[in-house]
């Protein structure tokens, strides 16, 4: 005969608290005195409530892998913060439920918008403190020690109080004033031209006498699809890979190249390797334009180093490469991703065909940017490097 009995061990005592056995493992990569945020800020409480059609800006409207808001939600209702004189203001930091999730840093192109109060609102106590604060919150060791505040949440949710009592290396003031330019470059980056927030329409049309009728259900203006020229005639190649699943290793190995899959592009690490001539992949080259298959999202990117491709990503040969920054930089954009949220309206899973690649309209215009190629490098792996190695 067996008896069985379950304990909480959260309750016996604090030495059995899984955020505190978490916590005490876990060491930042400097020696800097630390204090709790708790101490370096102070926590503010949402001041008003919305009704759902106000664009409000939420934890699922930012990118992990860039932290730039992409658009607004206009389906949220309930508390929120207002950027405004009685509200949020410069320098204020907001920190999401999620330890994966951006935190964000309030400034002027904020001003007037709505925040999720899903969000915990923090107001440095010096103004010094902000853009350091931000940064650390967002660097790859700072998500890592937000996931452990979690490690006790069966929502995989970090609570305010929990984030409040984290604690964070705090620098002298002449090596946080050193770091401030390249954190400033850092933060720019993330300011980005948001897609519009989703509206709805009436339109009535005939799908008879048309074959593209999904493309007629998603805007009430389907020759959008052809103002411009198409992303094919910018093309050498377009390549789309066979699988690697058979070839792949868990580790890098001598001779193997990363899988280049959407979640790469998204800005992770690479979970899996092979050997070029083992997969009879697409191997991609420096120069060549990447595009995700799956997804809402296209995460253009210009390739900057040897990959394989994953059978989700297109491989584009241009051209002329010199016009690979402009054409990432518009399909990453607000009207890229309209055309995008177009071509897959109606897909149980959201993926575009070769065909979509091929008529993707880039406007004459687009190609004027004269940007370099944005950094295929993670917004937490930017600040990692800058915060710890510089």
């Amino acid at each position: 005969m067996t008896t069985s009995l379950v304990v909480d061990l959260r309750k016996v005592g604090p030495g059995w608290d899984p955020v505190r056995l978490a916590s005490s493992a876990f060491q930042w990569p400097t020696q800097a005195p630390q204090a709790s945020l708790r101490e370096l800020a102070s926590s503010l409480r949402p001041g008003t409530v919305t009704r759902a059609g106000s664009p409000v800006i939420t934890p699922a409207n930012v990118a992990v892998s860039t932290g730039a808001i992409r658009r607004r939600s206009t389906k949220y209702q309930g508390s929120v913060f207002t950027v405004g004189l009685h509200g949020l203001r410069n320098g204020d930091v907001l920190v999401p439920p999620s330890a994966s999730g951006p935190a964000l840093l309030i400034d002027d192109r904020l001003n007037g918008a709505l925040f999720s109060s899903r969000y915990t609102a923090l107001r440095p106590l010096a103004p010094v403190d902000s853009l350091w604060i931000w940064a650390v919150l967002n660097s790859r060791s700072g998500c890592a020690r937000r996931a452990l505040l979690a490690a006790g949440s069966t929502t995989g949710t970090v609570k305010a109080s929990d984030l409040l009592d984290m604690t964070l290396p705090v620098p002298p003031l002449a090596h946080a004033r050193s770091l401030r330019r390249a954190l400033t470059q850092i933060e720019e980056r993330t300011h980005r031209a948001e897609a519009p927030a989703e509206s709805t329409w009436w339109a009535t049309a005939d799908l008879r006498v048309r074959n593209d009728w999904a493309v007629t259900l998603a805007t009430p203006r389907p020759g959008l699809l052809d103002d411009g020229e198409p992303l094919g005639s910018f093309v050498r190649e377009l390549a789309r890979s066979r699988s690697t699943r058979k070839a792949e290793v868990s580790e890098e190995m001598p001779g193997t190249l990363p899988v280049v899959d959407v979640s790469f592009l998204a800005g992770k690490p690479p979970r899996r390797w092979v050997e070029p001539q083992a997969s009879r992949a697409t191997v991609i080259v420096p120069g060549d334009l990447l595009i995700a298959g799956l997804g809402d999202y296209s995460y253009a990117t210009v390739a900057q180093r040897p990959g394989v491709a994953d059978p989700h990503v297109f491989v584009l040969r241009l051209l002329d490469q010199a016009q690979g920054p402009a054409l990432a930089h518009y399909l990453n954009g607000r009207e890229g991703q309209a055309t995008r949220r177009i071509l897959l309206h109606g897909s149980t899973v959201p993926s575009v065909k070769r065909a979509d690649i091929e008529r993707f309209p880039i406007p004459r215009e687009a190609l004027g940017f004269d940007g370099d190629a944005e950094p295929d490098v993670a917004l937490a792996e930017q600040l990692e490097q800058v915060l710890w190695t510089s």
